[in-house]
């Protein structure tokens, strides 16, 4: 199996050679911890285990090492973090890398794991237009071309918002808890956008539940920070209810607490983009095709249909344009950003 690979279920057969990279470097990390644990369940003397990192690593110190034949048993496994960062000069036969990955050993599993920021969106390229991604990959310098003519690979690129809370609610499934859905937006809302910063608080709102198995909006507040009333989440409810009071009460209780102007015009932007797909996304019957045109998590369709229907596209186009108007003003100009915002929504909604 060479190439880009689906998900790895526990039953599939593995392939020897197996090349996890992407934006979201923990789920590249979980990727390979779950081949690495699979692989050295039955490792119990640790001989047919190698953990390497690709810092410092010639391509012919790793080709020896999985060259090398089980001690002790049936299989060894070898993962290599930091791929990307392999040594090893191409000769005018191949390297010694690309010998190896042609002929790998079958008693082998050789995990790789790598950052190549040049290679975002290689895998959704990979699915539309084959050659093309071919030759994306044949134009690449060591050990990138090499690893990725060669081995199976799996790209795992930026999650969206509502991917993020579905990934969450996912996650507290696995631990037994129950993670609502307003939770979840409300968690993601608050958050860096890093998945593996979202990782380590919700560890610390697991801890703080303690044997509760529901977590609320009101948990979240009390982990991550925030209001529950005066928040982006609430502000964007309001928002799609054509609720303008309300949503000046929410924005100046923001200010109030810190500069929040531009997260405000980011969660609004992303809101209103979401509702702009939504309206020609509709054309379809299937509910979760919506949700993926739209770019929503499944479980908020109702709620963004409803808003939608509410606002009217001659709506949600001005405040697309507005949004825009609002973010420069903010960025060149020293007018209060209350102010500004305010203005924004008077605009929008003055049709």
């Amino acid at each position: 199996m060479k190439g880009p690979t689906n998900n790895l279920h526990h039953a599939d057969p593995l392939p020897p050679v197996l090349l996890f990279f992407g934006e979201e470097d923990l789920l590249v990390e979980e990727a390979a911890l779950r081949v690495w644990s699979r692989c050295t369940a039955d490792d119990t003397t640790g001989l047919n285990s190698d953990l390497l990192d690709g810092e410092g690593l010639s391509a012919d110190t790793l080709v020896s090492i999985a060259r090398s034949y089980p001690m002790m048993g049936d299989h060894r496994v070898v993962w290599v973090r930091h791929a990307e960062k392999l040594q090893g000069a191409s000769s005018k036969t191949g390297s010694s890398l690309e010998h190896y990955l042609a002929e790998p050993l079958p008693s082998t599993t050789l995990i790789l794991t790598a950052s190549f920021p040049s290679l975002q969106g290689i895998g959704a390229l990979a699915q539309r237009n084959a050659t093309a991604a071919q030759r994306k990959i044949a134009a690449l310098k060591f050990p990138a071309r090499v690893l990725l003519q060669h081995a199976a690979w799996m790209e795992y690129t930026a999650l969206s918002t509502s991917a993020m809370a579905s990934w969450l609610i996912d996650r507290a499934k696995q631990q037994g808890l129950e993670l609502s859905p307003r939770a979840a937006e409300f968690f993601v809302a608050r958050g860096t956008g890093s998945l593996r910063e979202a990782a380590l608080e919700f560890e610390k709102l697991t801890s703080y539940v303690g044997q509760r198995t529901a977590i609320t909006e009101d948990d979240v507040v009390a982990v991550v920070g925030g209001h529950r009333t005066y928040n982006s989440f609430e502000l964007q409810k309001a928002f799609g209810q054509r609720d303008v009071a309300r949503m000046i009460t929410i924005i100046t209780r923001m200010l109030e607490v810190d500069r929040q102007e531009l997260l405000i015009i980011t969660m609004l932007n992303r809101y209103v983009t979401a509702l702009y797909r939504m309206v020609e996304a509709r054309q379809h019957s299937d509910r979760s095709t919506i949700a993926q045109a739209a770019g929503i998590a499944p479980f908020l369709i109702s709620e963004y249909m409803d808003a939608t229907d509410r606002l009217g596209p001659a709506l949600i186009e001005r405040a697309i344009h507005e949004l825009r108007m609002a973010e420069r003003t903010i960025k060149s100009t020293s007018t209060p950003p209350l102010l500004v915002l305010e203005r924004m929504i008077s605009r929008i909604f003055a049709g």
